[in-house]
């Protein structure tokens, strides 16, 4: 599991430790092509078929392993010398019995974790409307949604929390203090805000609302020549939608030349990634899902979705994962456009999500992807978690970050799109002259 955005300068970033209100780690999901199967429950008859191997395995004397965890609890519930949280016990066990995987990805959310992850995927949740980040060991604003109840609240970026509801956040991480804002739609919830400047902690109350996450950002970087660029933060089902929102609101101002900015983007939604795609290349293959057994599926963008063919740049960093891997490898391999920055991070691994009996879930790998190519980007770890393989999508134009960066929006010394921009002037130039001979 991810645990970091990024580190400019001692900075504790943004990725993993920002959230919407919501959790920090979104993973590919196997939609075959509906997206409420992302969600898909176990069925009755899988339900029933799993009891009766259960039975038949009792009645032939195997205990293995379903008996066994039976055999103990008994134990613990006659034994033990106080009593035991049986369900807080079996959430336990399963997830050893998941740690014992080595695989980071295929996890066990309790109800609360899977409600949020469901709203994250949606993009929408009730709470606040404010991003967080956790930097040198404190819950920061890092910035309020504009028009959320935060900002109508008075919130400012760079608000350090100091409790929620009068509870103190000291030592929690982002995502449980996430759990502590959210609530239900016109409910109240009290911040209690350290402002720099202001001798006293300011206590200011804010009533929840339906939130949705504005996970893409637009800029017009060269105002002249129109190259505007696209940040998405992340692949939830609003993601799609909304870049080819951002890319209309650059084509009214002049658009000539397109940067798709992935960096520090987790990832997401697996048909999410392959409909973003479709927006770049008209006709060819996005990615290759290998299943258990070997066999290989090819998911192809769905023609008559692509925008204007615009000269195309993605950046990329080494916390672009999943999703965003996805996309950068089809358009490299699909030659549509140039990858900018570093080396990603990785993740080749698929994730199906199967709800449990009491809205609890467990995600899965099932599967690995593939680029069109059938290059295998996914880094590979030991049992102790020493990296055997890199991986990662590898850029065509190198480009490390400078150090004197020190935010996602300090772009005066953000070197990556500073190269970004100069790449994109040079091919409109000589576009220019190519017309004119």
């Amino acid at each position: 599991m991810l645990k970091k955005r990024f580190s400019f300068s001692g900075l504790v970033p943004l990725l993993m430790t920002l959230a919407f209100l919501a959790g920090f780690f979104y993973p590919d999901m196997k939609s075959g092509g509906v997206r409420r199967a992302l969600y898909a429950a176990q069925t009755v008859p899988q339900r029933v078929s799993l009891a009766l191997q259960i039975e038949q395995d009792a009645q032939q004397g195997y205990l293995w392993p379903v008996g066994l965890y039976w055999d103990v609890l008994s134990h613990l519930r006659s034994q033990y010398y106080q009593p035991v949280n049986e369900k807080q016990l079996t959430y336990a066990a399963i997830r050893g019995m998941l740690a014992a995987l080595h695989d980071p990805y295929t996890r066990f959310m309790d109800p609360n974790e899977y409600r949020s992850m469901q709203e994250d995927t949606r993009g929408d949740f009730f709470g606040i409307g404010a991003q967080l980040q956790e930097k040198e060991g404190q819950i920061v604003i890092y910035r309020p949604i504009e028009g959320s109840p935060a900002d109508k609240a008075g919130v400012k970026a760079g608000d350090v929390i100091v409790e929620v509801d009068r509870k103190p956040v000291a030592g929690m991480r982002v995502d449980e203090v996430v759990k502590r804002i959210r609530g239900p739609r016109g409910t109240k919830v009290e911040l209690t805000i350290r402002r720099k400047g202001e001798a006293k902690l300011l206590h200011i109350t804010i009533v929840r609302d339906l939130i949705t996450s504005p996970v893409a950002y637009a800029y017009m970087e060269d105002e002249t020549l129109g190259i505007g660029r696209v940040r998405l933060e992340q692949f939830n089902e609003k993601c799609d939608q909304l870049l080819v929102q951002k890319v209309r609101e650059l084509e009214a101002k002049g658009l000539r030349a397109l940067i798709l900015d992935l960096r520090y983007n987790p990832g997401g939604l697996l048909n999410v990634a392959v409909d973003v795609a479709s927006r770049f290349i008209d006709s060819g293959v996005v990615v290759l899902i290998q299943e258990k057994n070997g066999q290989i599926t090819r998911l192809h963008t769905e023609r008559g979705r692509a925008l204007k063919p615009y000269p195309l740049v993605v950046l990329v960093n080494e916390w672009s994962a999943s999703a965003s891997e996805i996309v950068a490898g089809a358009i490299r391999d699909n030659k549509r456009g140039v990858i900018i920055g570093e080396t990603t991070f990785g993740k080749g691994l698929v994730q199906t999500i199967f709800q449990l009996q009491d809205n609890s879930a467990v995600a899965i790998t099932t599967a690995k992807y593939l680029t069109p190519s059938g290059y295998d980007l996914n880094r590979k770890v030991d049992p102790e978690g020493k990296e055997i393989r890199r991986g990662g999508i590898q850029p065509d134009i190198a480009v490390k970050q400078s150090e004197e960066m020190t935010d996602i929006d300090d772009r005066a010394h953000d070197v990556q799109l500073q190269k970004a921009v100069e790449y994109l002037r040079e091919q409109l130039a000589a576009t220019q002259v190519a017309s004119t001979k």
